[in-house]
């Protein structure tokens, strides 16, 4: 087999999926919803390892990857922690996560197995919260909307679970294909047009504009080039880039729990905890985790679905190589 995301099936079917959706929980408590869709998304890239020179594109603050790859994290931190994010939310619309203070400060518990070479964002606070991970060889502030800033044949392996967020998505796939050697492996993990379908929207005469709008805070006008499977084929094929491999992970039901959660009141739970003496926060964010792991772990299975017949997943990883 080619090198590049090489294959490595694990013995049992998502072997340590509970201590891995501890470790998401851990660091993503206040939005567990994240944390069940991340263990998810590790489940499925798990086969694959990461050949240097190794890319992640739209890595963000790194601790997707970082816990991917093998890293822990002391109990004591999470990614709400040295932030006062909760208090701009309150004012105006913003990401929770787009924020940096030098109170950020990852308490790392293991490295992990082994790092990645590069990492992007087009945000210079998550690519300085990721800095402090000390996992990435180096960090490139960049617009994925524009040419990537890499020679030709730069990468053996390539990740990316964000291309739907790019507007100029076929000209992002062209310079993918552009920087990947030819030997190289692409592992791309999108979300598909099936998400409109797994919302409350259908129940807007009952619901009302204000709750929807509450609850999905803009969230699917901001992925321009989510698309149907036949469509992201399409692209990849225009991008000289073939398709290997295609795993669909997200159910349905999958993306009905994640569109709820806690995501409306994730400022309001911050601000709570952020009132609380460190002993205090440390013993109920304690008792949380335990919670939510024992209600999430049946959830984290990728065929998990409780409606019956077939419908479209609502994310999938390609595995791609450049043609």
């Amino acid at each position: 087999m080619p090198s590049g995301l090489m294959i490595s099936r694990p013995t049992s079917a998502w072997a340590g999926r509970r201590e891995m959706l501890r470790r998401f929980v851990q660091a993503f408590w206040l939005r567990p919803e994240n944390a069940f869709w991340m263990t998810l998304r590790s489940e499925t890239l798990a086969p694959y390892r990461f050949e240097t020179p190794s890319l992640d594109l739209s890595c963000g603050d790194g601790v997707f990857s970082f816990l991917h790859q093998g890293g822990t994290f002391d109990p004591g931190f999470d990614v709400f922690t040295g932030t006062d994010a909760w208090n701009r939310v309150a004012h105006e619309p913003v990401d929770i996560f787009d924020f940096f203070t030098e109170r950020y400060r990852p308490l790392i518990q293991s490295r992990p197995r082994e790092g990645i070479d590069v990492g992007t964002d087009w945000k210079s606070t998550m690519l300085a919260k990721a800095e402090r991970l000390g996992f990435y060889g180096r960090l490139v502030e960049h617009d994925h909307n524009r040419p990537l800033p890499f020679k030709d044949d730069a990468f053996r392996s390539v990740y990316c679970n964000a291309a739907y967020w790019v507007v100029n998505i076929d000209g992002f796939l062209r310079e993918i294909r552009r920087i990947t050697r030819p030997s190289g492996r692409i592992v791309l993990q999108v979300k598909l047009d099936s998400m409109r379908r797994y919302t409350l929207a259908a129940h807007r005469r009952i619901l009302g504009d204000r709750f929807l709008d509450i609850l999905g805070g803009g969230r699917l006008e901001s992925w321009p080039t989510i698309a149907d499977r036949a469509t992201w084929e399409a692209r990849f094929a225009r991008s000289a880039l073939s398709v290997e491999e295609v795993t669909p992970f997200v159910t349905r039901t999958h993306a009905h729990v994640w569109n709820v959660g806690l995501r409306p009141v994730a400022p309001l739970l911050m601000r709570m905890a952020d009132a609380l003496n460190p002993t205090t926060r440390s013993s109920i964010k304690r008792d949380w985790v335990d919670l939510v792991c024992e209600l999430l772990h049946p959830l984290c299975d990728p065929g998990f679905d409780l409606e019956t017949g077939r419908d479209d997943p609502a994310e999938v990883q390609y595995v791609l190589q450049p043609r």
